[in-house]
């Protein structure tokens, strides 16, 4: 018998399972077992084995397993040939309290799924003293059963040792009477080791725990006595959690993280519906993973630095401003940023140079510094050698979308623009260089600019362009050298369990992505914005009582001139209809023409300097294959009553006439445009026409003509936000869709990652008109820049 106690000992020390577990205290994997409803803290997600023991020794036969997911669990109960199932689920009351959770229950025993029994739970912590959970089993019982628990915290303990000292009492009731408690105490004397018992009152036996957690991982068991005070039966569990734990074993301290920043990043990652199912088609974490990630790094107090290896990646330079943003605060709270490079492009040095406390270079790595360029290709004579004319109708000259295509050359309009957008762009990063190595830096940056590119690194040295060129596997000592800090660190694990039971109370503000090219119909999240799916999500918003406000996050060159007015329109709506809500529209990379008309009626618009916006003008495209049908001998013939009625038609040259109706349904597309934009910005419209007219604006420009309110990311929108709604409490972002479906799968890469770059404009452009579905009007953005 001793010898039984003291194995038991010895596994008991190494993990932390209640003998008794508290409807109000469990929210660990055990809580699908005891309430459902504590799966809502969040703790209770991954993998457990629960073995079984008595005086003869261990059970092979009685075991359970527990699959945990982000919303549901399932476990299986094995007992020798028979089983029984449980399917939980929880459901946040978020709208009622942040700390009152709901969750439910389905029983069954071997196969009979269908006869199964139906239970109901509840856990509210109004205080991180005080929890109550109750679950009522059986529900559809005559003869059903309620259990009811109460926990508290001594609040006399400082808040170090509030979460850690834990007083519960259980008891049941079958309808009639209810049972003597059972009293628990559990403690956690160091991070990670706990000591815990109970008193069953009813049948006058105790039960004991020890236990110690290894982070995401734990082993161990618990001890019940029978009536006689004596070893009766215990449990014994292997788990994996997707939650650390707190431990007080292999904590690393004082490390440099090497953090991943490669591919594109995405404002949201692009989702294919297909059925029931969410397809995400592109790879990698997107910019507000990423900024969420640094918040995180910066309160961890293990975490000296990061290190970006060879972090090279794609983005707009409005994202880039966002992220420097994020990094520069992360480094307020005294932490360091160090880039290793074998090969460098000069949009990726110049985010670099802004944050980094010290740039690494390959020994025969190189720096592509030399300045940014706007390269279009013109395809005019290539179509008209193939037969095909494009009649590209603008509503002014700087409306250059469709040039590409109807042009050889780039117009003095479109040179002008860019000349413009390169300009600020340009200043901007010569700016980001200078604060970030002014004083490293042998040469003004300009003219460093000029000299470039880099094919020396040790040219590179000398010039202060970095600061020392070594091999990678020469890192982590420089890191120890000039920081004193300990290794480099490739996985950051620390999603760490909730230890406090109240969560403060918060305001939901609607978070609503509105990227990619504007058309008709429903939408692909991340990838197009449908004008159905997006009005829908915006009504959606505006519709739920829990929501203060709604931002949307544009990263748009526009699209179809009707798209954009019925997504505007229930912008609009948010100002002047039902359940009035202030809008604020945060802009990404770009957000112009199409992009621009969705976001006019916001209460606020938002852009980085570098945004590209405006573009506030009309196109509309007519291809015509004529010449090309006579070259490949294909001859057409028409019927028609109605003397328009195959206006638009590819076979044929438009007459003066038709091209007289286009041109005045472009002008009126444009003038309703300017009066939009004047109308929800508050501006003459005249005004509004000087400043339009096809003109494409830096988000700095756009600031300066009154096109935008303030200069800044989404971090700037949601103080904006907490401003206008008039909020006291901190906000929760709760993204809205017009797409209900919930079941997401991640899948490969995107099909232009393999069209060759001198195509890319063509690829591109079809694209957007393949989803235009036949629109001839459109509001839409010429070529973006491309920042390498």
């Amino acid at each position: 018998m001793k010898k039984i106690l003291f194995v038991l000992l010895l596994i008991g020390l190494t993990g932390a399972l209640l003998a008794y577990n508290s409807l109000a205290n469990t929210d660990n994997f055990m809580a699908a077992k005891v309430n459902p409803a504590a799966m809502g803290v969040g703790n209770s997600g991954g993998f457990t084995f629960l073995g079984n023991y008595d005086k003869d020794g261990f059970s092979e036969e009685d075991y359970s397993l527990i699959i945990g997911g982000n919303n549901f669990t399932y476990i299986l109960d094995q007992y020798g040939r028979s089983s029984s199932h449980r399917l939980a689920i929880f459901s946040s009351m978020a709208e009622l309290s942040p700390n009152l959770y709901f969750g439910t229950s389905w029983d069954w025993n071997n196969k009979h799924f269908k006869d199964g029994k139906l239970s109901e739970s509840i856990l509210f912590r109004p205080a991180d003293f005080l929890s109550i959970g109750a679950v009522m089993n059986d529900v559809f019982n005559d003869e059903r059963n309620y259990g009811l628990g109460v926990a508290v915290r001594p609040i006399f303990f400082d808040s170090k040792w509030t979460d850690r000292l834990t007083v519960s009492a259980d008891m049941n009731y079958d309808g009639e009477e209810f049972s003597k408690p059972v009293a628990g105490l559990q403690t956690e004397i160091l991070d990670g080791v706990k000591l815990g018992g109970s008193y069953n009152m009813e049948d006058e036996t105790f039960g004991i725990d020890f236990g110690i957690s290894f982070g995401n991982f734990g082993i161990g068991s618990s001890v019940s006595a029978d009536t006689e005070n004596e070893f009766s039966h215990g449990q014994y569990y292997l788990s994996a959690s997707d939650k650390a734990f707190r431990t007080f074993i292999g904590k690393k301290k004082n490390y440099f993280l090497d953090y991943e920043l490669k591919g594109e990043i995405m404002e949201k990652n692009p989702v294919q519906k297909i059925g029931p199912f969410k397809i995400v088609m592109s790879k990698g974490k997107t910019l507000s993973d990423i900024i969420e990630d640094i918040e995180k790094l910066k309160e961890d107090e293990n975490v000296k630095g990061l290190v970006f290896k060879s972090g090279n990646f794609a983005a707009g330079f409005a994202q880039r401003t966002e992220l420097k943003n994020a990094l520069l605060d992360f480094k307020s709270s005294g932490k360091k940023i160090v880039f290793y490079y074998e090969g460098i492009s000069g949009a990726n040095y110049a985010f670099a140079a802004s944050v980094a406390d010290e740039i690494y270079l390959n020994p025969i790595g190189s720096i592509d510094l030399k300045g940014i360029s706007v390269n279009i290709p013109y395809f005019k004579n290539l179509l008209d050698t193939l037969g095909i004319d494009v009649v590209n109708l603008k509503s002014h000259d700087y409306k250059t979308a469709g040039n590409s295509i109807s042009e050889d050359h780039m117009t003095d309009a479109e040179r002008e623009t860019y000349e413009a957008l390169l300009e600020d762009i340009y200043n901007e990063i010569v700016m980001m260089i200078e604060e970030g190595r002014g004083e490293k830096l042998t040469k003004p940056v300009q003219q460093l600019i000029d000299e470039g590119p880099y094919w020396n690194a040790n040219k590179a040295l000398e010039l202060g362009l970095i600061d020392g060129v070594i091999y990678e596997d020469q890192l982590e000592k420089e890191i120890k050298n000039k920081y004193q800090s300990g290794k480099i660190v490739e996985k950051y694990h620390n999603n760490a369990a909730t230890t406090k039971w109240s969560k403060s109370k918060k305001d939901n503000i609607a978070l609503i992505y509105a990227v990619g090219n504007i058309h008709s119909g429903e939408g692909i999240p991340g990838k197009s914005i449908g004008s159905e799916t997006t009005a829908k999500a915006i009504k959606k918003a505006r519709e739920n009582k829990t929501v203060k406000g709604i931002i949307i996050r544009v990263n748009s060159g526009g699209g179809s001139a009707l798209a954009s007015d019925v997504i505007a329109r229930e912008v609009e709506l948010c100002k002047t209809g039902k359940n009035k809500k202030p809008v604020i529209v945060s802009m990404g990379g770009v957000a112009a023409s199409g992009g621009y008309y969705i976001a006019a009626f916001a209460d606020k618009i938002i852009a980085q300097p570098t945004t590209i916006t405006g573009s506030i003008g009309v196109i509309g495209i007519f291809p015509v294959f004529e010449r090309l049908y006579e070259k490949i001998h294909v001859n057409w013939d028409t019927v028609k009553k109605g003397k328009h009625a195959d206006f638009g038609s590819t076979h044929r040259q438009i007459t003066a006439g038709e091209k007289k109706i286009a041109e005045d349904a472009i002008q009126h597309f444009y003038d309703r445009f300017i009066s939009i934009v004047a109308e929800g910005r508050n501006l003459p419209k005249d005004d509004v026409h000087k400043i339009a007219q096809g003109r494409v604006w830096t988000g700095k420009q756009a600031f300066e003509r009154g096109l935008i309110d303030a200069l800044g990311g989404m971090d700037l929108a949601v103080k904006e936000m907490k401003i206008l709604a008039d909020l006291e409490n901190e906000v929760k972002l709760v993204e809205f869709e017009g797409d209900d479906s919930d079941m997401t799968f991640t899948l490969g890469m995107k099909a232009s990652s393999v069209i060759p770059e001198g195509l890319k404009t063509v690829w591109e452009f079809g694209t957007k008109m393949k989803k235009l579905d036949g629109e001839n009007y459109l509001m839409i953005l010429p070529v973006k820049p491309e920042i390498k």
